[in-house]
């Protein structure tokens, strides 16, 4: 049993033994490894303790400068509002041509043919006058017969008022021999049958007298019948000479044949249809306007410079007007005027106001170049008659000089079922600005410059164009003569501090893109670059 339990101890030292010398083993390397990284910090941080910690310059933060930025100041616009508008051409009026009398068609001109010119007075038609002709010659023969019978009566009545007034001499005779014959009975000079035979004498020339009376009427009333049927054979014969001239079908305008109904040797009623022509001396341009463009030309002066004339309710004044029509490179233009409403109501389906541009010379085509010169041309020259008290009257025309000098490269004239832009000029009394189109922000907005400080404002845009954009002047917001940032900015910020590039000094250290940040100065010393 002793044994036993000293085998089982010697084998638990023999146990505890081997551990410990696998313990050493595996210790060893890392105590030696610790020991040796102290000591390496440790000789780092004597040595440092022994350097001493150098000296760094500390340096003062630089305030840096407001940005730079770019400002114009607004100018206050006072050329009126011109804006473009599509629009078509239509005609200014159409003429259907209508047979008044009938017959055949005995001649047909040439230039009565479809898309065929036309001048005033032109012969288009003519219809055989043979039957015309004759009854104007029988009426002729009547109303020759009329005079005749009318002259026949009047000697009728000559006559009698010579029988009558022979049959009053008697008269007065017999009446005298009466008188006698009576008084002579009175005195027992003469008998009963002498008185009687004088008595009867006076009565059968009495009613002679009477019967010539009443001829004569007879013969004047015969002579107002025949001057009524008179009457009405030169009425019939005046009638007979129209239809003769309605045997000529002539042209009442100058236009374009648009179409025509008849052939030569046809046969023709009246009132059938001839000839439809459409007036070329004049045109129209249908378009249509938003109601805020029609409340600018509802303000707006007249053409002429006045307001006369002009009432309101379904009546505007008469607004100058551009009719553009691009052919190739060029553009080319066509003085209008916007002078009434096409209909009477706005439009069920765009909401928009129908109205007319009319066109008074279709033939009187320039670029559009030209014209917009001759209109500021104008406009000046109107300027300064009124400052000068009318003496524009004595300008030269230079539209005329213009005009003539560009008559090679135009298109004939303006026609109808072209699709043209119409570019209005109104002139409304209302307080505009102009901008630049770089200053207008996001939303409608710019950004000025008011005491060294940025500010943001809305605007209400009246109307842009490719150089400029029209905005209202308004009561608190943006005025002509606000200086308006047109440079990008970063960042901006309300009340953020900006100097203008007027306002910048000159230097090194104003460097860089507008509203861009400044470059501060050169490496600090003992330090990188800032």
């Amino acid at each position: 049993m002793w044994c036993f339990n000293r085998a089982r101890l010697h084998r638990r030292v023999h146990s505890l033994h081997n551990l410990r010398v696998s313990l050493m083993k595996k210790w060893i390397p890392v105590v030696g490894q610790t020991l040796l990284s102290i000591a390496i910090l440790a000789v780092g941080l004597g040595g440092f303790i022994l350097m001493g910690t150098p000296e760094v310059p500390v340096q003062e933060p630089v305030r840096s400068p407001p940005a730079l930025v770019v400002a114009e100041p607004a100018v206050a616009h006072t050329e009126g509002i011109a804006f473009d508008v599509d629009g078509v051409v239509v005609p200014y009026r159409e003429i259907d041509l209508t047979a008044q009398i009938s017959g055949r068609v005995q001649y047909k001109s040439e230039a009565c043919r479809s898309g065929r010119t036309v001048q005033k007075g032109d012969l288009l038609l003519r219809i055989e006058p043979d039957d015309y002709e004759l009854e104007v010659r029988r009426l002729t023969e009547e109303l020759a017969q009329a005079d005749a019978m009318i002259l026949e009566l009047d000697a009728e009545i000559t006559s009698s008022d010579n029988q009558i007034e022979s049959s009053r001499q008697q008269l007065a005779i017999d009446v005298r021999q009466l008188k006698r014959s009576e008084d002579l009975m009175r005195r027992s000079a003469a008998s009963d049958s002498e008185v009687d035979s004088a008595r009867k004498a006076e009565l059968t020339t009495r009613n002679t007298l009477q019967s010539q009376i009443d001829q004569r009427n007879l013969l004047v009333q015969r002579r107002l019948r025949m001057e009524s049927a008179k009457a009405l054979v030169q009425a019939n014969l005046d009638k007979a000479k129209l239809n003769l001239t309605r045997t000529e079908i002539v042209s009442p305008i100058d236009g374009v044949v648009v179409s025509e109904s008849v052939e030569q040797d046809g046969y023709v009623q009246a009132g059938g249809p001839v000839v439809v022509l459409q007036d070329t001396s004049r045109l129209d341009v249908s378009c249509k306007l938003y109601m805020h463009q029609m409340h600018w030309l509802w303000q707006s002066d007249a053409a002429d410079g006045s307001a006369e004339g002009y009432e309101r309710g379904y009546d505007f004044p008469e607004t100058p007007a551009t009719v553009i029509y691009p052919l190739g490179e060029e553009d080319y233009a066509w003085r209008g005027v916007v002078d009434r409403y096409d209909g009477a109501g706005v439009d069920a389906q765009t909401r928009m106001v129908p109205c007319r541009v009319h066109v008074d010379d279709p033939t009187s085509v320039m670029k559009l170049s030209d014209l917009e010169t001759i209109r500021r041309a104008e406009a000046l020259v109107a300027t300064q008659s009124d400052l000068d008290d009318g003496s524009g009257d004595d300008s030269p025309s230079l539209g005329a000089e213009i005009t003539a000098g560009s008559l090679n490269l135009q298109p004939p004239t303006l026609m109808t079922g072209m699709f043209v832009k119409i570019r209005i000029h109104a002139t409304p009394p209302i307080p505009l600005v102009r901008l630049p189109h770089r200053a207008i922000q996001p939303g409608n907005t710019v950004w000025t410059v008011e005491a060294g400080k940025l500010h943001k404002k809305s605007i209400a845009i009246a109307n842009s164009s490719q150089q400029y954009v029209v905005a209202y002047q308004r009561s608190g917001g943006l005025s002509a003569g606000d200086l308006i940032v047109t440079s990008p900015l970063a960042t901006p910020v309300e009340g953020m501090p900006v100097s203008t590039s007027a306002d910048a000094p000159a230097g090194p250290g104003r460097r860089g893109p507008p509203g861009g940040k400044p470059k501060t100065g050169g490496p600090a010393r003992g330090g990188r670059p800032q």
